[in-house]
């Protein structure tokens, strides 16, 4: 085995473009060489570590729970890496805007959204990193990080975005295919035992949840069950006809109104835990965080606004 004093630059970045993607097709059309390339930079990285970074599934890779805690801590050095070299030729980060974000959150509220923000703000430059894991700001080039939970996160500043709120979808076809034209009004959490429930690794108490506020708790035993590592490929799973998964409606919202998704049941479960707004002890804060906080709360009470509007409604359709 190599040294791991000798560990190639060039391969850590190549690794977290691939972590960034999922894929090593897009990672090496970024790096400038062949998936294949990629692929042989990995292997050689993971021999030397004595862990697998990736889980390999045809085009598309996932990181192990090692690799999570190892790219994560490399997208960190990089980040130090490419600000001291821009320090040392003067260059400023005072209009570099780098947070971290969970990867569901990105990619189901954050993303479609973030246009707007750089319409808005061209002039700050945006560098998002997706991860579950927490950063310590002093050791870390974050400027703000996007949080799961009770707003305590070891005495950082923290501003509530919204709240977890959940619901059962599925889609619309599927739906009309098990059930045929029943009224939305007339299901009832029982019918959910003639579909499979789309599980999630990272959420696992979100059926159980669900179904014990709705008094239908024994729907668990009775009916058919699919796992998946993570909430996105529930969803996914969801969209494309597999079944019924448990979502955050906030993430969900554009599917149901856009028809591609079916949300039957009038019963939503609201969650003691949401996503926040953490930032560091900064004073004052950057220009580039203020003005991202004022548009990310701005976006984020028209959800809440949106999301007890819809509430309202079906409650007013279901008595």
């Amino acid at each position: 085995m190599r040294l791991l004093s000798q560990v190639n630059l060039n391969s850590l970045k190549i690794v977290e473009s691939a972590a960034r993607h999922g894929n090593f097709t897009r990672a090496g059309e970024e790096q400038f060489i062949t998936a294949s390339a990629v692929s042989q930079r990995v292997k050689s990285l993971e021999d030397q570590l004595r862990f697998k970074i990736f889980q390999r599934g045809g085009n598309a890779v996932s990181l192990t729970p090692e690799g999570e805690t190892y790219v994560s801590r490399v997208r960190e050095a990089l980040e130090r890496i490419v600000a001291a070299s821009m320090e040392a030729t003067g260059q400023s980060q005072e209009h570099v805007l780098k947070i971290s974000v969970l990867p569901t959150f990105a990619a189901r509220w954050l993303f479609p959204r973030l246009p707007l923000f750089q319409q808005q703000y061209p002039d700050i430059v945006m560098r998002v990193s997706t991860s579950y894991a927490t950063h310590e700001f002093t050791t870390s080039e974050f400027d703000l990080e996007i949080r799961y939970g009770d707003g305590h996160f070891n005495g950082l500043p923290s501003d509530l975005l919204f709240r977890e709120d959940l619901t059962p979808v599925c889609s619309r076809k599927l739906f009309h295919e098990v059930l045929g034209q029943k009224p939305l009004s007339k299901v009832t959490p029982d019918d959910l035992k003639h579909f499979t429930l789309l599980h999630s690794d990272t959420c696992t108490q979100n059926w159980q949840s669900w179904l014990g506020f709705a008094g239908a708790s024994f729907v668990l035993s009775e009916t058919k069950s699919i796992y998946f590592d993570s909430c996105m490929m529930s969803y996914e799973a969801a969209n494309s006809g597999m079944g019924f998964a448990v979502a955050n409606r906030a993430y969900m919202a554009s599917d149901i109104r856009a028809e591609k998704l079916i949300a039957p049941f009038a019963v939503h479960h609201p969650n003691t835990a949401g996503w926040y707004f953490v930032s560091p002890h900064k004073s004052p804060a950057a220009r580039k965080v203020l003005l991202f906080k004022q548009w990310v709360m701005a976006e984020a009470a028209m959800t809440q606004r949106q999301l007890d509007s819809e509430v309202t409604d079906l409650a007013s359709e279901a008595v």
